[in-house]
């Protein structure tokens, strides 16, 4: 079956709105030092911006409810498009907070997205729908870091503003105002009532999630998806600082590193499959998991550049067979009540809450232990993690 229009059309908006946000995972702490913000100030910067996203996401799915897919997704491209020039421009660390919080709130626009895609398929076309959501964020947060990296290039190093280190920021809402414009033209709003949309959007009660938080399963996965966040963006939030401080790399050098690592992944994605049917779900989940915490623990120990990248390259491996073994793990759960969606929303929430501890511990880890100290605690976590989870699981069936 082929799939519908407003799925067709989404996949490009949906990708260059991801790709414009993934500018600023390399660039953004390059931006606070230079507005006199510390290793703290960077690691909080980036769970503000993950605290808007988990706040705002449910309510642009209600408002999208009444007003539509569309309008609410081309309001919030719109937003986000406004903010990015604005931090392009900001040279006070209060109002890099403040225009990064909202920033947040703006790409809580995914629920309207996985929301649309519901309203635009029926039954077993669904998950392959909502798969554009998975190839949008890895070809996005592979291109976005790239694209920060080449316009760091004709940047002025060390200094605020849109000729300096504001000038990714500027691409970013660049590229916005490109997603603004194909949107009017591409995107299809489905044709359902206001009952229709409010049906199909990934509702999560407290009585629901409680009810499937008492699966034992569920909760071990959820805990897993939230550990594992965590420990990743420990690392999101320190690593442009700890390649300055110890190899003086600068947003160039750091963007380039990081969009390797997201081709990297998305090639090992090819593994996923041969490995899943010959392990299992389950033990391919605890592989990466190992592999992922083996590869960061690894990486700080012996100072020579090239063992820190084969560390990050084994790490990566590891981290592409985490999150498929998770997602097919929990999907595997539904119960017959059509509640896939729901697990998929828990685990949604999840990785936000631990996007918003992860970074903001991170920092303080870095700024008050050693600059190495993030990567030993990520990679102990993941270990530890694995360790816990797979004993507990095995109790549990």
């Amino acid at each position: 079956m082929s799939q519908p229009r407003p799925i067709r059309s989404l996949f490009p908006i949906l990708l260059l709105n991801l790709t414009a946000f993934a500018i600023a995972i390399p660039v953004l702490p390059a931006l606070a030092y230079a507005v006199g913000g510390s290793a703290v100030d960077v690691g909080l910067l980036y769970a503000v911006q993950s605290l808007g996203q988990f706040l705002m996401a449910p309510i642009w799915g209600k408002v999208s409810d009444k007003l539509g897919r569309k309008p609410i997704l081309l309001a919030t491209f719109a937003a986000a498009a406004c903010l990015e020039l604005i931090t392009a421009f900001i040279g006070s660390l209060g109002l890099l907070y403040v225009a990064r919080f909202f920033v947040g709130l703006c790409a809580g626009n995914v629920a309207t997205a996985s929301a649309m895609i519901a309203d635009s398929t029926d039954g077993a076309d669904r998950s392959k729908g909502m798969a554009v959501i998975g190839i949008s964020f890895g070809i996005g947060f592979t291109l976005g870091p790239a694209i920060g990296a080449a316009v760091g290039v004709v940047a002025e190093s060390g200094v605020p503003g849109i000729t300096g280190a504001g000038m990714p920021f500027a691409a970013a809402a660049a590229l916005n105002v490109i997603t603004i414009i194909l949107g009017i033209f591409l995107l299809v709003e489905p044709a359902r009532s206001v009952a229709e949309r409010q049906k199909n959007r990934i509702k999560t009660s407290s009585i629901s999630v409680w009810r499937q938080l008492r699966d034992g399963p569920v909760f071990l996965l959820c805990a897993l998806f939230f550990l594992y966040t965590v420990s990743l963006t420990v690392l999101e939030g320190t690593f442009f600082i700890y390649m300055e401080a110890v190899y003086d790399y600068d947003i160039v050098e750091v963007g380039i590193i990081f969009a390797a690592m997201g081709l990297l992944m998305a090639l090992c994605h090819g593994a996923v499959g041969p490995l899943s049917r010959r392990l299992g779900d389950r033990r391919m989940t605890l592989l990466g998991v190992i592999v992922l915490g083996a590869g960061l623990l690894a990486a700080p120990i012996y100072p020579a550049l090239w063992f820190l990248l084969l560390a990050l390259g084994i790490a990566t491996f590891g981290r592409a067979l985490v999150h498929p073994g998770i997602l097919a793990m929990m999907s595997k759960r539904e119960t017959g009540r059509n509640d896939t969606g729901q697990l998929m929303g828990m685990l949604t929430s999840s990785a936000s809450l631990g996007r918003i501890f992860g970074p903001a511990l991170g920092g303080f880890i870095f700024a008050y232990i050693t600059p190495a100290a993030p990567f030993y605690f990520a990679g102990a976590l993941l270990l530890v993690t694995g360790v816990v989870w797979w004993a507990l699981w095995n109790r549990r069936q």
